[in-house]
């Protein structure tokens, strides 16, 4: 296969695997959005019928965990591929890199003021921190990306359990501020709020600090991919593939059994010991079904060539710019300057929302990429990392 042609393929699958990513990501944020700080009374209200209980079930064990996993891995793929271009280009690496990162953190910051589950943060400091690694050996990548998702991660959540009270008094009061301003419509007080939670929730209980360990894991997961040009050539690599998609299945098969036996049938630890114990092996299981996913995407991209691919592929093209836009449907839904759906939706109904939300951010995209070269986001994170204009409008 000529070259321009392996290249091509390398980044369609990317886009396709960035898009089939997002729709699992907003599936999780969106339960995320409809349950987060509410009172339990109120969450009991919105899970009580047996489509919501189906829902939670099926959200528990094929979405929550995998699809940010594999949005991660991808980012950190995106990042190794520039850092890579960059290095071949003569450019300084560490002064582009650290230009870049800084944009995102402020396009970050400005996103945590109306959602505070922002992914992107995390992704600018662990982006920062992934230069450390650029001229380590594959295997040392790897090895230290197992070691931080693996043991970074839960010994952070370790420390949570043995160190931190498990629910302070502070805690209610500040998602019950969380929930009011929510609540009240004034975007100005939600901000200020936004920023109080996870403030509160993400450093002074150290959340921030485990999920840097793990997404800087899965980074060096996706570094590993570049430096060891897995995802070039896949067409060539197809037994590999395969190989890799059974052994994730089996693990994949342990990790539903694992989790339909403490979640759905309720038999959960109740031991910090025990609890750390399933975090533990909850961290394998979601990187194993996350692999899964993405060997099955592959798979059957090389197989039918469908043009349902090419939904994903053109919402993976604006991967930035749709991942930020997700807020937009969040705000004009549930937040009460919008239609203040919060507290009042089933759980249910959250996947035919979804469904609905991808349909139109995948038509939107599929117009936009046909009249521009870049997602707006991506233009002008583009433009601020290389401070110049650059043209948008295809010619």
């Amino acid at each position: 296969m000529a070259l321009g042609n392996l290249q091509h393929e390398r980044i369609e699958i990317l886009d396709v695997l960035r898009g089939f990513a997002l729709t699992g990501v907003l599936l999780a944020n969106l339960e995320g959005f409809i349950t987060f700080a509410l009172p339990d009374a109120e969450v009991d209200a919105m899970t009580n019928t047996m489509a919501d209980k189906i829902t939670e079930h099926f959200l528990q064990l094929f979405v929550s965990g995998k699809f940010i996993s594999i949005f991660s891995i991808l980012f950190g793929y995106g990042f190794g591929i520039l850092i890579e271009n960059i290095a071949a280009k003569g450019i300084n690496v560490n002064r582009f890199f650290l230009q870049r990162m800084f944009w995102l953190l402020l396009i970050a910051l400005l996103h945590l003021c109306i959602w505070q589950g922002d992914i992107l943060n995390v992704y600018a400091s662990c982006g920062i921190l992934l230069l450390f690694f650029r001229k380590l050996s594959p295997k040392k990548i790897i090895t230290l990306g197992f070691l931080f998702l693996f043991a970074g991660g839960p010994f952070v959540q370790g420390l949570k359990l043995y160190l931190l009270e498990a629910n302070p008094p502070e805690r209610d009061i500040i998602l019950a501020n969380y929930i009011e301003a929510v609540k009240c419509g004034n975007i100005f007080s939600i901000a200020e709020n936004n920023y109080k939670t996870i403030w509160y929730i993400y450093f002074e209980r150290w959340a921030q600090f485990r999920d840097m360990f793990e997404t800087l894991g899965r980074f060096l997961i996706g570094y590993w991919f570049v430096k060891t040009n897995l995802l070039a050539d896949i067409s060539s690599k197809k037994h590999l593939f395969k190989k890799v998609w059974l052994f994730t299945l089996t693990v994949t098969t342990m990790y539903l059994a694992e989790q339909s036996y403490t979640g759905i049938m309720g038999n959960k630890f109740t031991s910090n010991s025990g609890k750390l114990f399933e975090y533990s092996f909850t961290r394998m299981g979601i990187l194993a079904m996350a692999l899964f996913y993405c060997c099955s995407v592959i798979l059957l991209f090389m197989k039918t060539k469908s043009r349902f691919f090419h939904y994903f592929e053109y919402v993976g093209k604006m991967s930035l710019t749709n991942y930020l836009t997700h807020s937009f449907f969040y705000l004009l839904l549930f937040y009460d300057c919008g239609f203040g759906l919060l507290g009042k939706v089933h759980l249910y109904r959250i996947m035919p929302i979804g469904i609905m939300i991808f349909i139109v951010q995948a038509f939107l995209s599929m117009y936009w990429m046909q009249k521009f070269n870049y997602g707006p986001a991506e233009w002008i994170w583009r433009q601020l990392t290389y401070w110049k204009r650059l043209p948008i409008k295809k010619s």
